[in-house]
């Protein structure tokens, strides 16, 4: 901290000193999961008003065609410590750009499509300034809603390792994903925690619990001989229902529904394996609402990752509030990594910060502060100011 730049300090502490993404600055996860729900929630699942913002842009065509478009931008300033000089790295830059398209193309056929610019214009570990990378396909799904028990995905698909990894973007709360939201499909070989195969999902027990049941293309040896990948999962919810969000859920509600959401996912792929336990709360209050989400990892690279993601669990919490009359937001964060066999590489991370919401997910300001500590070597401090733009 006693080498922090000035501006650093001082702009965080005028934007209300919150957390930094030291987690999600891989290739772009975050997913926007732009939570494209096209089923209306029913009047008795509204509780609260949410924060309104403008409506949608769509074209319609017909009781069956529908296209709807959107954009996502996220400028963002960032200062991130270097562990041995001590020394601040400062960037301005694009942390995403997206354009989105989504909608239905036929009776019970629906699709979410968007592109993603990311990072643009940050300096890498290289000293490198990435200004014109250009767009790459971040989601290409498709949905055919046979029935409500079982509905068939295809195409560039977030893959179900935890509520965490499907959490859109555009409405996470506490400003990025999860450190370790995306850890094994990077190593695995897909891109910003999706991956091209297809996907089962339906519901039971009055629409409260979802499967989702998946298989992907995954790592692939060098005549593409080997194994797909399968995740499967299973979520109940206890008070409302989230049903057919395309192509993630919510980060937050904002207080207009009351969600208490248990999961478990298991992933494998040839002697890989990995299993994730997770609870998300996002629940009403008559200030506007509280929201958290507690999740529990286990992975075991097996002989197929023994580099990339050796035998290790990890522990994410966190937990936020939202002000619907000062239109504030503060929030927390604590993640822990465990390696089995190395302790010399784990890691704990703490994150707090501070949002305005302007008018809820379409404008916000987010400022966070954000501290690694290894279990060897110096600790280090990030200071994280984003700006948000969303319309969708």
């Amino acid at each position: 901290m006693r080498n922090a730049p000035r501006t650093a300090l001082v702009v965080a502490l005028l934007a209300g000193l919150g957390p930094a993404p030291l987690s999600a600055q891989a290739p772009t996860p975050e997913s926007t999961k732009a939570p494209a729900s096209t089923e209306p929630a029913k009047p008795a699942e509204v509780k609260k008003e949410a924060p309104k913002g403008p409506t949608s842009l769509q074209l319609k065509v017909g009781d069956n065609v529908n296209v709807k478009f959107g954009v996502l931008f996220q400028p963002q300033a960032d200062w991130s410590q270097e562990a041995v000089s001590g020394g601040y790295q400062q960037n301005l830059f694009l942390r995403r750009a997206r354009f989105i398209v989504g909608g239905q193309v036929a009776k019970n056929v629906f699709f979410f499509f968007e592109t993603e610019n990311s990072s643009l214009g940050k300096v890498g570990a290289s000293g490198t300034k990435v200004i014109s990378t250009g767009f790459q396909v971040l989601d290409a799904v498709v949905e055919w809603r046979i029935a409500k028990e079982f509905n068939v995905w295809g195409g560039l698909i977030y893959v179900q390792t935890s509520r965490e990894a499907l959490k859109s973007s555009s409405s996470e709360f506490m400003m990025d994903l999860s450190s370790y939201a995306y850890l094994a499909t990077t190593a695995l070989a897909g891109t910003g925690g999706r991956d091209t195969g297809f996907l089962a999902r339906g519901y039971f027990f009055d629409d409260r619990l979802e499967y989702r049941v998946g298989v992907f293309e995954g790592l692939r040896d060098t005549a593409s001989r080997n194994s797909f990948r399968s995740v499967s999962r299973l979520q109940f919810n206890f008070l409302d229902k989230e049903v057919y969000t395309l192509p993630s859920y919510p980060g937050s509600y904002f207080g207009s529904k009351k969600i208490l959401a248990l999961g478990a996912a298991c992933d494998f792929q040839k002697d890989y394996k990995g299993f994730t336990a997770d609870l998300f709360a996002d629940i009403p209050t008559s200030f506007g609402s509280v929201v958290g989400t507690a999740s529990g990892q286990w992975w075991d690279g097996g002989k197929t990752l023994p580099t990339a993601l050796p035998k290790q669990n990890t522990v994410s919490i966190d937990a936020g509030a939202f002000f619907k009359g000062s239109k504030l937001g503060p929030w927390a964060r604590y993640e822990q990594r465990t390696y089995s066999a190395n302790d010399l590489k784990d890691e704990k991370r703490f994150l707090v910060g501070l949002n305005y919401y302007f008018a809820g997910s379409n404008l916000n300001l987010k400022a966070g502060y954000g501290r690694v500590d290894p279990n060897v070597g110096n600790s280090t401090n990030q200071f994280t100011i984003q700006l948000q733009a969303y319309y969708f």
